[in-house]
């Protein structure tokens, strides 16, 4: 058996494949808008501060990591010191 979800779903795909109208209606209809300012700025500056944001914890743990390096290095030699 076929669930009803299946048929509602395939019965719409066979009708907007046979009606190339509505799709085109839709089409139309969505590029008529105007494109919010909000989703305009999300769009333009969302990928460069994502990659400035991840360039910045990268360089972070980088520097920590040398950091703790050389703290462990100098206990380590004040250790062997004694």
């Amino acid at each position: 058996m076929v669930s009803p979800l299946r048929t509602a779903f395939t019965r719409a795909v066979r009708q907007s494949a046979s009606s190339p109208f509505v799709a085109s209606q839709l089409r139309q209809y969505s590029s008529q808008r105007p494109p919010s300012a909000t989703g305009t700025f999300y769009k333009t500056f969302t990928r460069p501060v994502a990659k400035t944001a991840l360039l910045a914890v990268f360089v972070y743990q980088l520097v920590y990591y040398g950091w703790t390096r050389l703290e462990s290095d100098e206990i380590k030699a004040d250790r062997q010191g004694e």
